[in-house]
């Protein structure tokens, strides 16, 4: 019996280890905001957390979560900006210092995301400026055996 009780205690300490190490690595080195996947309805579905970016990826932390990996990855060029909306009453109780909500599309479904003014303008501004997946450059191959100028050589 005691050694089910140091074992629940054990996996217990190293839970309390795997939070306390999520909140410190991740509460300051981010923007902070708020994530829900739609479709979604009244307040239902909203997460809280710190998100970072880089080049191409948004990566979503949630403050909840105990995954040592981020919750929710949206690839920079694959994101759309669908546009904006208005908050309902009820997301003013639980928002009050968010005036607008940001809405995405992803291939793999849309998201709603609260933030402050400047994180949404930040966020809208890094995703607008990526290049589109068409604009990407692609590796052109020569064909074998003809000039580089594009006519046959007469000798």
């Amino acid at each position: 019996m005691e050694l089910i009780g140091g074992v629940i205690a054990a996996a217990g300490f190293i839970v309390l280890l795997a939070a306390l190490w999520r909140l410190v690595s991740f509460r300051n080195t981010g923007s902070q905001g708020l994530l829900r996947n739609l479709p979604a309805d009244g307040v239902h579905g909203w997460r809280h957390g710190v998100y970072r970016y880089n080049d191409e990826c948004l990566r979503f932390y949630k403050l909840r979560s105990l995954t040592f990996s981020s919750d929710v990855a949206l690839d920079r060029r694959m994101t759309e900006v669908d546009g904006f909306r208005e908050l309902s009453e009820l997301e003013r109780e639980i928002m009050p210092d968010i005036d607008k909500v940001l809405i995405l599309s992803t291939p793999d479904g849309s998201f709603e995301f609260a933030g402050d003014r400047r994180a949404r303008m930040a966020l809208v501004s890094w995703l607008e400026s990526a290049p589109h997946v068409r604009q990407m450059r692609r590796a052109v191959k020569m064909p074998a055996g003809r000039p580089s100028g594009g006519r046959a050589s007469r000798s």
